[in-house]
């Protein structure tokens, strides 16, 4: 028996920040500063969104072929499928971004006119999500190797975007290309009040661009074999 039932969506995410704390901000940062921002700010602002979007890619890609079974014999559109699994991700995000506010507060980080970016950046991750669900569920339902590699390189991406360290000079540039970068730093900007969001407004640009084009390839690969998708089970 679960006695404590939901609370454990954010009671995981709070022992894994804690962990990384102790690691990144007291072993290897020897306890300073990024920016002029205590670690353990910059590190949960950041971290935040990438626990709704790690778990998030690895199963709505999954969400198909998992389900395919059940919806078979049914007039039922596929596409909703990666759609509804998204969605039922976001009550512990929603739940974990209502922790951090509490938490930045303790050190001085206040709600204020930035946290209307919050309403956007929601928008700009489900409209990502959504892109790379439509696309992964697909190939994933067809090559089902793609899993293991797509969950390995989630675990890559943990390192790859600015969650325990910030990035300087060409490096910089080269990961800004990760569309989830733009999303970490997004939330960071929002939770520190900062003004990244507007003064890196053609990364926006990019990064919209990059979500039509993988709505516009996902959609267009889901169409074509959906119809295959129950010969691959």
């Amino acid at each position: 028996m679960q006695y404590l039932g939901f609370l454990w969506e954010l009671v995981t995410p709070i022992l894994q920040i804690s962990v990384y704390w102790f690691v990144f901000g007291f072993g290897i940062r020897e306890g300073r500063d990024i920016d002029g921002v205590a670690f353990l700010p910059w590190l949960v602002s950041g971290i935040i969104v990438w626990f709704f979007i790690s778990p998030a890619i690895t199963t709505t890609a999954r969400s198909v072929y998992s389900r395919i079974g059940l919806v078979s014999k049914m007039s039922f559109p596929l596409s909703t499928i990666p759609a509804y699994v998204l969605l039922s991700l976001l009550y512990r995000h929603f739940g974990m971004i209502v922790v951090s506010f509490v938490l930045l507060a303790f050190f001085g980080y206040y709600p204020g006119w930035h946290t209307f970016w919050l309403i956007y950046l929601l928008i700009s991750a489900v409209a990502l999500l959504y892109a790379l669900a439509l696309l992964t569920s697909a190939l994933t339902t067809i090559i089902r190797d793609l899993q293991n590699l797509l969950m390995s390189v989630m675990r890559m991406m943990l390192y790859l975007t600015p969650i325990f360290w910030l990035p300087t000079g060409w490096v910089q540039q080269v990961l800004q290309l990760n569309p989830l970068y733009y999303l970490v730093e997004g939330y960071r900007s929002m939770f520190l009040g900062t003004d990244w969001i507007v003064e890196n407004w053609e990364w926006g640009i990019y990064y919209w661009a990059i979500v039509i084009v993988l709505f516009f390839v996902g959609s267009n690969v889901h169409m074509r074999f959906r119809r295959y998708f129950i010969d691959y089970i």
